[in-house]
């Protein structure tokens, strides 16, 4: 039987490269009917604190100065790299799942259609309260997760694999600094619980790692608030947004909506948290750590703020689906059960 790769990789492209062009002319909006919406930011004049997420800004300006192109073109190129690359590793983590890998073709092609339905319904809601750091976060988050979770075995050594860990954490953190702190901490907390399988590297370098990781993003956030931008300001904004969000009923539905997957991935993960492996238990924790953080500090409605999360998880989802329907069935050809 023809298996679902392919197909899935091809659809994938399609859904990822659908969601660039829409922020294309997004930003091409932006371009036209407000010039020099982004100068401020350019200059360090913004509002925080997304002045202080300036990776992606300043890059497009390198690209506006040294090749004189728009900032459109710059984020759409982003965009369209840290995109595609994230959902080809996220792709790629489901198919190095037990119960995806050694399962018959049928629950192969359920996991690969139940990723592409699951990557099309988080990515809808890239262009609700879009910014030009969404997708480049989620293809860091992904290489993140991707490299935390790949196989001891494979090519690359513990070295490499630190080294890349860190470089993402460091390049995501000009970007988001919460998502590397969190997720690395949801690792340094499953690697000091105990060890086991599920981590491309020993606990005691995962510890070492993953405290290194987080001090380079805390670091490079502290440097970007007190020493690049001091005088940035939230304006009316409050910092804490929770006691806002609770008095504006109207921010519910999005959030309630969005999240509906991740509430069965929860539920479902605390009911098989036996077959769960360490690096799955390092990045449900990880996302559960980033959802307080979204609830206490950011807009309850702004969702795309989870995106990196969410897409990430999808591979724990599915597994946890496959698991869950074929409970007592064989699920390969030699008959063994998962």
């Amino acid at each position: 039987m023809l298996r679902p790769q392919l197909l899935t990789r091809v659809l994938l492209l399609a859904a990822v490269l659908g969601v660039c062009d829409q922020s294309y002319w997004q930003y091409s909006d932006i371009d036209h009917y407000f010039k020099g919406y982004w100068m401020p930011f350019v200059h360090g004049t913004g509002a925080a604190p997304e002045q202080y997420r300036i990776g992606v800004k300043m890059a497009a300006w390198w690209l506006v100065e040294h090749l004189s192109w728009e900032f459109r073109y710059g984020f759409t190129l982003m965009d369209v790299i840290a995109s595609v690359a994230g959902a080809l590793l996220v792709y790629d983590l489901l198919l190095r799942r037990p119960a995806i890998r050694e399962s018959s073709t049928a629950f192969q092609w359920f996991g690969s259609a139940g990723f592409v339905l699951l990557v099309c319904y988080y990515m809808a809601w890239v262009g609700f309260f879009f910014r030009p750091e969404t997708l480049p976060s989620f293809g860091l988050t992904a290489c993140m997760a991707w490299l935390w979770t790949r196989r001891r075995d494979e090519r690359g050594g513990t070295v490499l694999t630190i080294c890349g860990l860190v470089a993402a954490a460091a390049a995501q953190a000009w970007i988001r600094a919460d998502v590397p702190c969190a997720l690395n901490a949801g690792i340094l907390l499953v690697s000091l619980i105990g060890a086991g399988p599920g981590l491309s590297i020993s606990r005691r370098a995962s510890i070492v790692t993953s405290g290194a990781c987080i001090a380079v993003a805390a670091g490079t956030q502290f440097y970007i608030m007190r020493g690049l931008y001091p005088h940035a300001s939230y304006g009316n904004i409050p910092v804490f947004m929770v006691t806002h969000d609770l008095h504006q009923p109207l921010t519910y539905p999005p959030f309630l909506i969005f999240t509906l997957p991740l509430v069965w991935t929860a539920v479902q993960a605390w009911r098989q948290r036996a077959v769960l492996d360490t690096g799955s238990r390092g990045l449900l924790l990880g996302a559960a750590i980033y959802l307080v953080l979204w609830i206490v500090m950011g807009k309850l409605d702004e969702v795309r703020i989870f995106i990196p999360f969410a897409v990430v998880l999808i591979p724990i989802t599915m597994e946890l689906a496959v698991r869950r329907i074929s409970f007592g069935a064989p699920l390969n050809g030699r008959g063994a059960e998962v």
